[in-house]
Parts: structure tokens; C-alpha cells; sequence
């Protein structure tokens, strides 16, 4: 990292409370002299409206426009905090919504092929599942299988990006950070046979490595 080969991004879980306006700076000025070109900030709106069914038992139209809501006053932060940076640091940075990610060919592909093998591939599925269960703690008792495999359907969103990184205006954004052992999701799958063979299938785009990192006060 401190040689600069990368280039981070803090991908955004919308109802996440520890993303404050300050932990956002913090991270900002740590990828800021890091970044081998441009760092990025990705908030994850419209796949929010998933949990927001499944949690706020909202309707799927009113799960979306609450999503977009919270997104927009994450927004705000991610614009208070940068506009605490130098103006050489701003200049490197790119605030993301999800939708900027999926218009890329490469990560589009990934997502058909994942959503695909999440229908028809039932060793897939319950992976995700299982995965999903294990995250949720002692939430998972009060939710039914329905419920579960919608939830799974989120990790399904975000394993494009999980296993290869992303492409925005010609950067590879390839380092994930963020504030939780992320990577481990992803570790789990790898250690799967039948999993391989789904990779298979996936663009590849370089190198994607992942960092637990957190703000200090």
C-alpha cells in the first residue's frame, strides 16, 4: 500500500452507523497518498432496498425510494468530508452509487453469470445462504426462507466487485477497504470446489486485494 500500487475504494453499507462524516474524512486522507491513481467512495443504494423488504417488511417500490433517501443523505457526508480535503486530494477522489459500478461491461457479465448460478446452481445457493445466515447472528431465528434466499440475493449483488475490483473512467479501482473482515466472505467461497467452476466463467480484471481497516480518533 505504502508503495502506492493501488487504488482503494470504501464501499458504503447505507444503514451502516459508523459511517460518519469524520470516519469518511479519515478514510479519505489515508487512500489519498495511497492511491496509485484515484481513489473511490461507492455508496451501495439500490441493492438497500433488499434488506429493506426483508427487515422493514417495506413494498418493493417504497424499499427502493427509502433506499435512494438514505443514500442521498450519505451522499451529503461523503460531500461535507471532502470538502475538507486539499484540492490536490479532492481531485483523486470519486463518490460512487452502485449503478456507476454496474454499467461497466466486465461487471455486468460477472453479475448475469452470478445471478444465474444463484437460480440454477443450488450448491451456489446454499452457500449464499449459509454465508448470509452466519452474518445475520441472532436476527436469522425470526426470518423464514423466502426471507433468507432475498437477503442472499444482496451478496449475489455485490460478489462482482468482491472478486474482481471495479472499473470507473478507465481505473481500476482494486483494494477494498473497509472496516470489517469483508475479504472473509469471499475466502469462504474460494475454499468451495464447485465454486471454481462458476469462476470460471467471470472476466477477471488484474490484481483485487481487500484490507480490514478501521478510523482512529
Amino acid at each position: 500500500m505504502e508503495a502506492r500500487r493501488w487504488n482503494p475504494y470504501l464501499g458504503i453499507s447505507i444503514n451502516n452507523r459508523a459511517f460518519t462524516c469524520e470516519y469518511l474524512h479519515s478514510y479519505m486522507k489515508w487512500a489519498a497518498c495511497r492511491a496509485n491513481t484515484r481513489f473511490a467512495v461507492v455508496i451501495v443504494d439500490i441493492i438497500q432496498h433488499i434488506n429493506n423488504q426483508v427487515f422493514d417488511r417495506s413494498k418493493p417500490l417504497s424499499a427502493i425510494e427509502k433506499a435512494f433517501r438514505k443514500a442521498d443523505e450519505i451522499r451529503l457526508l461523503c460531500e461535507q468530508a471532502k470538502s475538507k480535503l486539499s484540492t490536490e486530494e479532492a481531485n483523486r477522489l470519486v463518490i460512487l452509487e452502485w449503478t456507476d459500478l454496474v454499467v461497466d461491461e466486465c461487471f455486468a457479465h460477472n453479475l448475469k453469470i452470478f445471478r444465474e448460478e444463484y437460480a440454477n446452481n443450488e450448491k451456489f445457493k446454499n452457500a449464499i445462504v449459509s454465508i448470509t445466515k452466519n452474518n445475520l447472528g441472532t436476527i436469522v431465528k425470526r426470518l423464514n426462507d423466502i426471507e433468507l434466499e432475498m437477503l442472499g440475493q444482496y451478496l449475489v449483488n455485490e460478489l462482482p466487485e468482491l472478486a474482481t475490483g471495479f472499473n470507473y473512467d478507465g481505473v481500476h479501482y482494486n483494494l477494498n477497504v473497509y472496516p470489517g473482515n469483508i475479504a472473509s466472505i469471499y475466502a469462504e467461497l474460494l475454499k468451495m470446489d464447485f465454486f471454481h467452476r462458476i469462476l470460471s466463467k467471470i472476466r477477471m480484471i488484474g490484481e483485487i486485494a481487500s484490507v480490514e481497516a478501521y478510523s482512529q480518533d
